[in-house]
C-alpha cells in the first residue's frame, strides 16, 4: 500500500467520525438513539472500516460498539452534583480504554503504545464534562471526537 494511500485512509475515517460525532451533538439535544445508536455505529463502523482496509480487522473488535453505545448513552447534566457529573464521565473513561484494550490484545505489539494516550485523553474528557468550558453543543461534538480518534489510531500500529 503506498504512503499516500496510509495518510488517505485515516483522513476519511476521521471524516466519517465526524459525522458520528455530530450524530452524537444531535442525540445530546433531542431524540437519544441518534446519538446512541447511530452516532455509536458510525464511529465504530469508520474503525472497523479501516482495520478491514489495512487488513488487520478480527472479530474480536466488534465488542467496541457495545462499549461505545454505553459511552454514547451516559448523559451528564450540569445541574446535577459534581460527584454524579464526575461518576459518569469516569464510567465513560473506563469504556474507552476497554476499547483500547480490545485493540491492544486484538493487535499487539505497538497498539500498547495508543492506550496511554487514549487513556490521558479520556481522563481530559472527565474535565471538560465536569467544568463545561464552552456551550454544551460544541464540547459535546469536541469530546466525542477526542475520545473516538484514538480508536482510529489502532489498526495503523499493525501495518508497521
Amino acid at each position: 500500500m503506498s504512503e499516500t494511500m496510509i495518510g488517505l485512509i485515516p483522513a476519511i475515517g476521521s471524516l466519517v467520525m465526524v459525522v458520528g460525532c455530530i450524530f452524537y451533538m444531535l442525540g445530546g439535544r433531542s431524540n437519544k438513539w441518534l446519538r446512541r445508536f447511530i452516532g455509536s455505529l458510525i464511529c465504530a463502523t469508520a474503525v472497523w472500516l479501516t482495520a478491514y482496509i489495512l487488513g488487520v480487522f478480527q472479530w474480536v473488535m466488534l465488542w467496541t460498539y457495545p462499549l461505545t453505545i454505553l459511552r454514547f448513552s451516559l448523559g451528564y447534566c450540569p445541574d446535577n452534583p459534581t460527584w454524579q457529573r464526575v461518576l459518569k464521565r469516569s464510567i465513560i473513561a473506563v469504556s474507552v480504554a476497554a476499547n483500547g484494550l480490545i485493540f491492544c490484545f486484538a493487535l499487539g505489539g505497538t497498539a500498547w503504545l495508543i492506550l496511554p494516550l487514549q487513556v490521558f485523553i479520556a481522563l481530559g474528557s472527565v474535565w471538560l464534562g465536569v467544568k463545561n468550558p464552552m456551550p454544551a453543543a460544541a464540547e459535546e461534538f469536541f469530546v466525542c471526537l477526542l475520545l473516538e480518534e484514538g480508536d482510529l489510531m489502532y489498526p495503523f500500529t499493525a501495518i508497521l
